[in-house]
């Protein structure tokens, strides 16, 4: 009889979080009956039928957001753990660390003592970051601090398990755990079959209102202090005649940024589809990620993977997984530093270690991915 495994995720499939529950359902499917409790907030869930899938089961409870579900999503858990009777259930993020000891408990309810909670540990910790804000602090003390609670732990990096160790204490560095990292999709993020040439990816930028550019640079995050995106657009006030895409939410700060610099050559896509993102890797001709911190760092060894060169600050996971790999900037505020690199990439030198990258990308893949996940779950 299969074992089973419940994943409990507050995200739909467009988010990190979303598409990493699916990318773990995908690892276990081979030895584990899959179910899936999408914890369901209007802002998250503005599609109701997100969340549904055909390979593996999928459950959902509804809140009017994460604060209320604070209370209201402790009871269905404790009846979905009675019904689907799990050997694991595994949660997403720390942020669901207030239901740890709901599950904890129910397991032992129903009789399943040999049953054991996980919990990933994806980043450093938003207290971490923001240590003078009351709205961090508070989801620390009510949301993560019980995280510690779990039977054990995954990590996407070492980096990430010495944060939480410091962050944390022994309640978590004494526990078991283990580094599993992160898969990319190498169905969807993948050289094309002849690279893209030099007029396709002009026609490209045209495409998309880049007009009287040498090339193009991307970045793919979040307007977070700890992305570096300052760094990134004195990189573009630096390279005029070079056009810098970003990817994510434009803010006022951003806005204000971009007037203040005079910045005609920076250009924003709130969102894309996976498809259209990979598109854009594949016509850029840098990747540009300044980042200070990371738990991971996806973006760069995506578009490495769709044979798009990356520039990266050396620091954090992003050191961890890309040193010898590709350029790694230190201090990461150096503008100057990434311009020159950008100025090497641009004239046609290849600055990516094929050898590294490869051994990268292989360790990336979904079946070493999954080989590393069902080793941490036995």
């Amino acid at each position: 009889m299969a074992k089973k495994i419940l994943f409990i995720c507050d995200k739909n499939e467009c988010t990190s979080f979303g598409r990493l529950t699916l990318n773990l359902a995908k690892a276990v499917a081979s030895e584990y009956e899959v179910h899936v409790l999408w914890l369901k907030t209007p802002k998250f869930f503005p599609n109701a039928s997100a969340g549904a899938a055909a390979d593996f089961t999928s459950h959902e409870v509804w809140a009017k957001s994460l604060y209320t579900g604070f209370m209201s999503f402790r009871a269905p858990l404790k009846k979905m753990v009675g019904e689907v009777r799990p050997d694991v259930v595994f949660f997403i993020r720390p942020e669901l660390g207030f239901l740890v000891p709901v599950a904890n408990s129910a397991l032992k309810s129903v009789g399943l003592r040999d049953s054991k909670t996980v919990m990933f540990v994806h980043d450093t910790f938003a207290e971490t970051l923001y240590p003078t804000s009351i709205k961090f602090r508070l989801l620390n003390l009510f949301y993560i601090r019980d995280c510690v609670k779990a039977n054990s732990f995954v990590y996407n990096s070492e980096w990430t398990r010495g944060e939480a160790a410091a962050h944390f204490g022994p309640k978590m560095s004494d526990a078991p755990g283990a580094v599993i990292g992160c898969p990319i999709d190498s169905a969807l993020f993948c050289k094309p079959e002849v690279p893209a040439t030099d007029e396709e990816k002009k026609a490209f930028r045209r495409k998309h209102g880049m007009r009287n550019f040498y090339g193009m640079c991307l970045n793919v995050s979040l307007d977070e202090p700890r992305k570096n995106i300052d760094t990134y657009f004195e990189l573009a006030r630096l390279r005029p005649d070079v056009a810098f895409v970003r990817v994510g939410k434009v803010s006022e700060r951003l806005t204000e940024i971009i007037n203040a610099k005079k910045l005609y050559n920076v250009f924003h896509f709130e969102r894309f589809s996976a498809d259209e993102l990979r598109e854009f890797y594949r016509h850029a001709d840098l990747m540009v990620y300044p980042s200070l911190l990371e738990g991971f760092g996806l973006p760069p060894i995506e578009a490495i993977a769709c044979g798009t060169p990356a520039l990266c600050a050396a620091t954090s996971a992003v050191k961890e997984n890309l040193e010898g790999v590709c350029p790694l900037i230190d201090p990461p505020t150096d503008a100057e530093a990434y311009a020159k690199v950008v100025d090497r990439v641009i004239a046609g030198e290849n600055i990516i270690n094929e050898e590294a990258a490869q051994k990268l990308l292989n360790h990336c893949s979904m079946e070493e991915f999954s080989k590393r996940v069902l080793e941490a779950l036995a």
